[in-house]
């Protein structure tokens, strides 16, 4: 009786590893049939997610991708391609679009001179892609943008000749550092966002004290920023710092501070695992988080509790799945994507057979990472 039940158990398990590979290859060539053929948000949409399912029956067809007409899927196939399979020629390509500077005079027509930004825009875009790719045959081609007419290309460049500095690629270079934390105190509101953002990313270790003033800053949009860099750069000592945040009456600010913490803990669990006290400390916000009065803040706190392997607030995700808002149920979906488990794939399901095409293809691209996870 005792052997026949287990017999029993382990066919029922069988049968369930059977179907999980099964929808995997499914799900699969869902996705690379679409990756060709959808539309382009949908195609940079896959092209974002490529890292974490980096399966190689995708190379194919992301190479083709190269030719498209649409810059944005171009470069971003490129870098795809170059970061995840290693394809020189796609790093060519993204040094040879940096390098063709759109030209432009007085006498262009308010179109021209319209397409001309944009592709500056994608060129800075690009630029930075090149530090965070961090090849050293890509050092002569930055010191070169970083003499470019174009502002947002040469801000680009400091920040990318900064990465490889950090990376041992190139000589320390004081004046890349310097130039950020100038950008800290300038007069112009966005300057200072944007030097905010580059110094999430560069985690210089002196970075701390002049980016904490920022908290105080004037502009609301420079002092989110500076909540959400603080998390990314993940250093304990900040967490007084931003939880004088954490009762704000404006829901944008306790929802910036839930992703953040979710951030600062996750790096505080790596960095400094002995460091209980800060942990406890953070998951208590996020747990007291689940019941705000605001929807956005408790799915931000249920995720960043699943980064963290804390899954009391799966619940307050699955009702996320339900929502009436788009960016919402496609927040949470990523959330389960990125941090579930097999367990999850069920509450993603469903929206396999949605008539919301940037829907449809999040819930196949996210139950893939869950599969690539556990069943690499």
């Amino acid at each position: 009786m005792f052997k026949t039940k287990l017999k029993i158990i382990f066919f029922l398990i069988s049968a369930v590893n059977l179907f999980c590979e099964l929808s995997k290859s499914e799900i699969e060539s869902f996705i690379l049939k679409n990756i060709s053929v959808a539309k382009e948000d949908i195609k940079l949409f896959i092209l974002n997610n490529v890292e974490e399912i980096p399966l190689s029956s995708f190379k194919p067809e992301i190479e083709n991708l190269i030719n498209s007409k649409n810059d944005n899927v171009k470069i971003k196939s490129a870098y795809v391609l170059y970061k995840v399979y290693k394809d020189t020629y796609a790093l060519n390509f993204i040094i040879n679009f940096v390098l063709d500077r759109p030209k432009i005079d007085k006498e262009m027509s308010a179109v021209a001179k319209a397409k001309a930004y944009l592709k500056n825009q994608l060129r800075a875009e690009a630029v930075k892609m090149l530090g965070e790719l961090g090849d050293k045959n890509v050092v002569d081609v930055l010191f070169k943008t970083i003499k470019d007419d174009d502002g947002i290309v040469k801000d680009a460049s400091y920040f990318a000749l900064a990465l490889l500095s950090q990376r041992g690629i190139i000589k320390p270079i004081p004046e890349l550092k310097n130039f950020f934390y100038d950008g800290l105190k300038d007069l112009n509101p966005k300057v200072r966002l944007q030097a905010v953002k580059y110094l999430a990313q560069l985690n210089y270790e002196d970075s701390i004290p002049p980016l904490t003033l920022r908290l105080k800053d004037a502009n609301k949009e420079v002092v989110l920023e500076t909540i959400k860099a603080l998390g990314k750069i993940g250093n304990k000592e900040v967490l007084k710092d931003l939880l004088q945040f954490k009762s704000h009456s404006e829901d944008s600010f306790r929802l910036t501070l839930a992703e953040s913490l979710g951030d600062l803990a996750y790096n505080i669990s790596i960095s400094s695992p002995l460091d209980t006290g800060s942990l406890i400390k953070i998951k208590n916000v996020l747990q007291n988080y689940l019941n705000d009065i605001n929807g956005s803040v408790r799915i931000a706190a249920a995720r960043s509790l699943l980064k963290l392997n804390d899954r009391s607030g799966v619940e307050v995700l699955r009702k996320g799945l339900q929502s009436n808002d788009k960016d919402v149920v496609l927040y949470s979906i990523e959330s389960f994507g990125k941090y579930g488990n097999l367990d999850d794939i069920q509450y993603l399901t469903k929206f396999t057979e949605s008539f919301d095409e940037i829907l449809k293809m999040a819930s196949y691209v996210n139950i893939l990472k869950i599969y690539y996870r556990y069943k690499k």
